[in-house]
């Protein structure tokens, strides 16, 4: 299957594969996978969202610090650090919970809106494992990411251990999600519009379905290309949309994007586009699956 540019797209021309294999994620689980850092290697990269200088682990006091005196709690048998800004902790639980009457300014009322979709009340965000559909994706996204490694971030992990499974063996794997409903598998909680991470920290930050999800979307790519290291690569799954891309019915998404998003996005913070596939999606015509790498020039 070809397509062209419709109103919404560039002037490029592509071609979509119909790929029906699929993986399923007891597969995934059982297979060799990265390896999941702990604390200890997390703090050789981890930095305050406040400050942006390193962190240090207070295991008595269960928390992290900076020396300017901003500290961030660790959660769980797994210590799970709660790496978000410290005007934001006091409205987190399990997840940002603003009510209206705190919302004062610009920047509580972009995270009141970020947790509305976020939420999930009128429907789930992620597809059930069983879905056929799922399952190809697992497929694709694991060859897609076969070329990954040394230190990979996952942004928007959802569950590490699937995050994980995706890459190759000799990789290892931060996970991070601004949730924290479930303790374990180790993972750092925090925002994608600000990383806690130090400038040129990973070999690859890998977006698998997130980035629709993130309301400040180009703040994400942005801070993405900061903690890469030069020759590093982004990784970024996402739906592109032709047509019909309306979002008044999408309860979970906060964007459809378009080819020239993405593409323009790269090209805005000097990302080289490197490695592109395209899949049918559930045979719709005016969406497809895009599976995009970048890179981050050398110096």
């Amino acid at each position: 299957m070809s397509a062209s540019n419709s109103m919404f797209d560039s002037k490029r021309s592509f071609s979509i594969e119909n790929c029906e294999q699929a993986i399923s994620r007891a597969d995934i689980l059982k297979n060799a996978s990265a390896h999941m850092q702990a604390i200890g290697d997390c703090l050789q990269v981890a930095v305050s969202p406040d400050s942006g200088l390193p962190v240090s682990w207070i295991p008595e006091s269960n928390i992290l610090v900076d020396v300017e005196g901003n500290s961030y709690p660790l959660r769980g048998k797994d210590g799970l650090p709660l790496l978000i800004p410290t005007r934001l902790q006091r409205h987190y639980t399990d997840r940002l919970r603003i009510e209206d009457k705190d919302v004062v300014d610009a920047y509580l009322q972009y995270f009141y809106l970020s947790q509305v979709k976020q939420a999930g009340v009128v429907a789930e965000i992620n597809s059930s494992a069983d879905d056929v559909h799922y399952q190809r994706h697992l497929f694709r996204m694991k060859q897609f990411l076969s070329s990954a490694h040394g230190l990979v971030l996952d942004v928007g992990c959802d569950d590490p251990d699937i995050g994980r499974g995706l890459l190759p063996e000799g990789a290892k794997y931060i996970g991070l999600d601004p949730f924290c409903t479930r303790e374990s598998p180790f993972r750092i909680v925090g925002f994608g519009e600000s990383l806690p991470f130090r400038d040129g920290s990973f070999d690859a930050v890998v977006f698998n379905t997130s980035l629709d999800h993130i309301l400040d979307w180009r703040c994400a790519i942005n801070e993405a290309c900061r903690v890469l290291v030069p020759g590093g690569y982004i990784y970024i799954s996402t739906l592109i949309w032709t047509d019909r891309a309306d979002l008044v019915t999408d309860a979970v998404h906060f964007h459809h994007f378009r080819d020239y998003e993405i593409f323009g996005a790269f090209k805005d913070v000097g990302l080289l586009p490197s490695n592109e596939r395209r899949y049918v999606y559930k045979g719709a015509e005016h969406r497809h699956g895009l599976y995009v790498s970048a890179c981050k020039p050398e110096k």
